[in-house]
């Protein structure tokens, strides 16, 4: 991959904390300021990868979490080889729900999951298409879990594993504080998306952007 690439932004966090509806309200305000992006979502976004998103969330028969960590990995691998590596080529603005950190924080901390292995996996999978920045989006488990609905495999676990997910999230944000960057999921949409934005534009340097 060439070192002059476009920027690669992946949005984290547990399940409620609003990352679909600033995902979308991001995009919106990149294509009114007429900059080239490529929106994308793990497990996803390729044929490959949405059969595994099917199989991650909605299957009824039991995985093993390591198996769950194998599949993850795959699906990841097969996104970065068939959109990210291209998207980042032509320069867009690459924004991604969920990526690398989802596998540490769900299947490390959350599942025990060897966190050593999920690195190694991950920068397998990853290559050069490393995230520039990432949004921690961060709420309490209970108040994501209600605005979620608890629909799929991961929403119906127990408190505990979301509890789980979420210090490991904070981990691994303390660990990466100059790429990560948490923003409190309680308040409004309108301040978050605000700090989303401005987050954003401190990394997005090879053009300027008109301002409100």
């Amino acid at each position: 991959m060439s070192k002059k690439r476009g920027i690669l932004l992946s949005f984290e966090g547990i399940e409620g904390t609003g990352k679909s509806t600033q995902t979308r309200r991001l995009c919106k305000y990149l294509k009114d300021k007429g900059i080239s992006y490529t929106l994308l979502r793990e497990p996803g976004s390729s044929v490959i990868g949405e059969q595994i998103r099917d199989i991650l969330l909605f299957s009824k028969g039991k995985l093993s979490y390591f198996a769950e960590t194998l599949l993850f990995i795959v699906a990841r691998d097969q996104l970065r080889r068939q959109k990210i590596e291209t998207a980042l080529e032509k320069k867009d603005v690459v924004i991604l729900d969920r990526y690398a950190d989802a596998t540490i924080a769900y299947q490390g901390y959350g599942s025990g999951v060897d966190i050593n292995l999920i690195n190694d996996l991950n920068n397998r999978a990853m290559g050069d298409a490393i995230a520039d920045v990432t949004i921690l989006f961060d709420v309490d488990p209970p108040i994501g879990l209600v605005r979620s609905g608890r629909n799929d495999r991961f929403e119906k676990r127990k408190m505990d594993f979301h509890e789980r997910v979420r210090r490991g999230y904070l981990k691994i944000a303390k660990a990466n504080p100059k790429r990560i960057k948490i923003i409190n999921a309680s308040e409004d949409v309108a301040s978050i998306q605000d700090k989303v934005r401005e987050i954003f534009l401190s990394v997005f340097k090879p053009r300027k952007v008109r301002q409100h």
